[in-house]
């Protein structure tokens, strides 16, 4: 299984995993879950600034996660404030 790169950068901070999924269409979604979990982990914590990309073994940008991508356009759609809506997929396009 192809390995892929997380990096979440945070408050000025970036920390970065790797993880096998079976294809790219698995990292948007693997992003998502990662971020909510981030969210209910540490709530007070200030995560507004918050994106994750997504990067594949040869280095091209797989997928990206906004932290306002999260949140829900209507504040009375989710109770929790974290949206269940899929997000859209950026496409690919290569790093820097």
């Amino acid at each position: 299984m192809p390995k892929f790169r997380f990096e979440t950068t945070a408050s000025g901070q970036t920390t970065a995993f790797e993880e096998e999924l079976a294809s790219a269409d698995m990292a948007s979604p693997r992003a998502i879950e990662k971020a909510r979990a981030a969210i209910v982990e540490d709530p007070g914590s200030e995560q507004s600034g918050s994106i994750t990309r997504v990067y594949d073994e040869a280095g091209y940008l797989v997928a990206t996660v906004n932290f306002s991508d999260l949140l829900p356009v209507n504040p009375d759609a989710a109770s929790d404030g974290i949206s269940d809506a899929p997000i859209e997929e950026p496409g690919v396009m290569r790093s820097g």
